[in-house]
């Protein structure tokens, strides 16, 4: 999770350097969250493993008299007002992006009086269930990259139906990939489902170097050239996150009972394997009522960005939020995934003319100059692996999923345990 004050970035209630922190790290083992095993005979029940590593992180933390109810949106927003007040600072500017949005507009709903202008990155407003509307998201953003890719000479014709062909014949049959060899390191092998496919290429979409590379993963993928797709499944993952935190705010805010799409698509299956139609339950066994949002209207100047091609935040989300807030202006950046401030210069551009007058009509020359992806050819000496590309671009399956960045998935084994 992610939400900036003026002087940097801010950290919410359990995370980071906070006491006491909501960090699950001592329980989880990062091979059984990401399924992989050392042997390609193992038979290994992840979904038990994993279901027992969130039971003893959550009993830990209850038995250190910890109250997981306290940790939440509406609660995040009133410690950045309390913050604020501790500072002596009358009025700031707030800065979000991701979920940071989302406690943004929570402090200006509940705090307006302490809010001067606001600027909102990748919006994630108070009215959404944005777990449930995760397949459709993932859609819209994948027909972008084929109405894209139907301009490009780079791009394989009908990469749609190559996904939806992709997904129906590893949900029917997963493949098994090895890691490639390293000097020293044992070789780690992974069963991956169409599910899981979805997931590479939801946490894909996020970054605009990774979309660039994506025709490229999907045309090999659909060919049966499975090494693109091994190099970002066994990519290291350094990312140290405060699961418990991500679990107490996600359940919080979730109809759990509804997470699962009932109607037929490709992605369907993806969607019902998401970890916290299961993790929910085991995090809140008493069960937790759901609250729904109702964003006040605020005459607060504020800059709603958006990218293009973001999965977890899409464009409409961010237009969807500017209705209650009259003084908004909504920025749309092509080519771009999530978080644009940091995907583009433009974004920094953007926000510089916002604060030199929060009140004034944008005019943001960079704008108009922003193009559609530049899509690599599906040769396969033009595949870089994620080693070699910018960090940001390949996102492990614990990052993907949902604008936390908190994503966790098991991968979908041919036979059961």
């Amino acid at each position: 999770m992610d939400d900036r004050a003026p002087s940097g970035r801010g950290r919410q209630r359990g995370i980071g350097k906070s006491i006491p922190r909501l960090s699950c790290s001592r329980y989880f083992k990062a091979g059984h969250w990401n399924s992989i095993s050392l042997s390609v005979d193992a038979e290994i029940s992840f979904d038990k493993l994993m279901r027992d590593e969130v039971v003893a992180c959550r009993s830990a933390l209850i038995a250190k008299g910890i109250d997981l109810f306290a940790y939440n949106t509406t609660e995040n927003a009133a410690d950045v007002n309390d913050v604020r007040k501790a500072l002596g600072i009358k009025k700031w500017v707030l800065y979000g992006v991701s979920y940071g949005t989302r406690v943004a507009l929570e402090v200006m709903n509940e705090h307006p009086e302490g809010v001067s202008a606001s600027i909102l990155d990748s919006v994630l407003p108070l009215d959404i269930d944005h777990l449930k509307e995760d397949g459709r998201n993932l859609d819209r953003s994948l027909r972008l990259l084929e109405r894209d890719c139907q301009k490009s000479k780079n791009c394989m014709r009908g990469l749609g139906d190559a996904v939806r062909a992709i997904v129906k014949q590893l949900d029917k049959q997963p493949v098994l990939l090895r890691s490639a060899d390293k000097e020293n390191a044992p070789a780690q092998y992974r069963y991956v489902s169409g599910a899981d496919f979805l997931e590479i290429i939801f946490g894909s979409l996020y970054d605009r170097y990774a979309i660039e590379n994506m025709p490229t993963l999907i045309e090999r993928t659909y060919k049966n050239d499975f090494r693109p797709l091994a190099d970002m499944v066994f990519e290291e993952d350094d990312i140290e996150i405060s699961q418990g935190m991500d679990f107490s705010v996600t359940c919080s805010e979730t109809s759990r009972s509804e997470l699962p799409d009932k109607r037929f698509e490709y992605w369907t299956k993806w969607i019902g394997e998401a970890d916290y139609t299961w993790v929910c339950p085991l995090w809140f066994p008493q069960g937790m009522t759901v609250s729904q949002k109702h964003p006040r209207r605020l005459d607060i100047p504020t800059l709603l960005l958006s990218g293009e091609y973001d999965p977890a935040t899409p464009t409409h989300w961010a237009y969807r939020a500017a209705k209650s807030l009259p003084f908004g202006q909504v920025v749309v950046l092509r080519g771009i995934g999530h978080d644009v401030i940091d995907s583009d210069p433009c974004g920094s551009e953007v926000v510089a003319d916002f604060l030199a007058n929060p009140r004034r009509k944008l005019k943001t020359e960079c704008i108009g100059r922003m193009q559609a992806p530049q899509f690599t050819a599906a040769a396969e000496e033009q595949w870089q692996e994620p080693a070699t590309q910018r960090a940001a671009a390949i996102r492990s399956p614990k990052q993907m999923r949902s604008p936390f960045r908190f994503r966790h998935r098991s991968s979908t084994l041919p036979r059961k345990h």
